[in-house]
């Protein structure tokens, strides 16, 4: 998904309206990573059913395990798309981080919240590394090798 399909709206959220969507946004969270989680477990047990398969000889475990991992991707996006329409963005898939978007002293900036935290904050969680993910802002996208980073 582009930068631009993250933010579908341009919704600003106070800290008190996202604190008060927990709620219904927890569930589409919980369900996120849970099936996250039941995805990734999937392709791990695809790519065994298939390491010791031939291509003249398909594996009828594996075309089972491939069928669930294509139907819970496509529960995911559903879910990715839940949250859009919302305007909130999915950060990290995998801890379930996702970003309001908010402003502060006049400034777009996310407001990040997390499964276990008790609400939205501007800080970045102390339970989840920030090295390796970008939580810049379409407008700061750039051109890089004629295609856009998220950078």
């Amino acid at each position: 998904m582009n930068d631009e399909a993250d933010w579908r709206g341009t919704r600003t959220w106070t800290p008190a309206d996202a604190t008060a969507s927990l709620p219904l946004v927890r569930r589409i969270v919980d369900d996120l990573v849970v099936g996250y989680r039941r995805w990734r477990d999937l392709v791990d047990a695809f790519e065994y059913a298939t390491s010791g398969t031939r291509a003249d000889e398909p594996s009828a475990e594996a075309d089972r395990l491939m069928a669930e991992a294509q139907k819970l991707a496509a529960d995911i996006d559903l879910f990715r798309s839940e949250l859009a329409r919302l305007d909130i963005r999915v950060t990290r898939v995998e801890q379930g981080l996702i970003a309001f978007r908010s402003e502060r002293d006049g400034a777009v900036v996310p407001l990040l919240w997390a499964p276990g935290m008790p609400a939205p904050s501007y800080d970045w969680p102390d339970s989840i590394p920030a090295y390796g993910t970008s939580i810049s802002w379409p407008s700061r996208a750039q051109l890089v090798a004629g295609k856009r980073s998220r950078a």
